[in-house]
């Protein structure tokens, strides 16, 4: 008898140490997104007119969905205002991919599940200035074997304009409305075949 409660209270006793490590294995932090990519799904829907001469009519300006990447490089803590992620934003200008370096401030929430806000100004093509301003949820899990290792994430945005400027020299035509941006956690393993060679490359 005292033989079998001995067993139980070993078997207890690393049951309830499993659990804990365990649990402390799946707290992620902040630092733990370093070098996280994702694929980037973007579309816009709005409507545009012309700037120079002033009147005109107003035609649709809606973008179907392209593809752009975005990297979380590191996180920085040390801002009097928000904390934020350095990133690099990569997009395709027509012929070239064209890494863009900005920040992610953090708004709130724990390093699982948190809000963001993606501010970005970009030249999508050699006459086209792009702007978004869009609040992203931003999640992410991790591994239960490895501590610190994210093994799924995805954000998506809470709402979201933008402004495209047409017009190389003077400002032509302007465009403003909504805007879907969605991305998609690619594993560390699969970067390579997925993330184009000059979006890993700082520029």
């Amino acid at each position: 008898m005292r033989f079998r409660n001995m067993v139980f209270v070993l078997f207890l006793a690393v049951t309830v140490v499993g659990f804990f490590m365990t649990g402390t294995a799946r707290a992620l932090t902040f630092t733990d997104w370093d070098q996280t990519w994702f694929k980037v799904k973007v579309s816009e829907k709005g409507e545009a007119g012309p700037v120079v001469p002033p009147g005109g009519k107003v035609v649709k300006n809606d973008e179907k969905s392209t593809t752009a990447f975005l990297l979380i490089e590191t996180f920085d803590i040390t801002s009097s205002t928000f904390p934020f992620f350095n990133v690099g934003f990569c997009t395709f200008d027509g012929s070239d991919w064209i890494r863009h370096e900005g920040t992610l401030p953090v708004y709130g929430g724990e390093a699982t599940y948190f809000l963001a806000f993606f501010e970005f100004q970009f030249q999508e093509t050699q006459s086209i200035s792009q702007t978004y301003w869009i609040p992203l949820e931003v999640k992410g899990s991790e591994s239960r074997q490895t501590a610190g290792e994210i093994t799924s994430a995805s954000f998506k945005n809470l709402g979201g304009v933008f402004l495209e400027e047409i017009g190389a020299v003077v400002v032509l035509q302007r465009g403003v409305g909504s805007v879907k941006f969605t991305g998609s956690f690619i594993g560390s393993d699969q970067v390579d075949n997925n993330v184009p060679a000059a979006c890993r490359v700082v520029q």
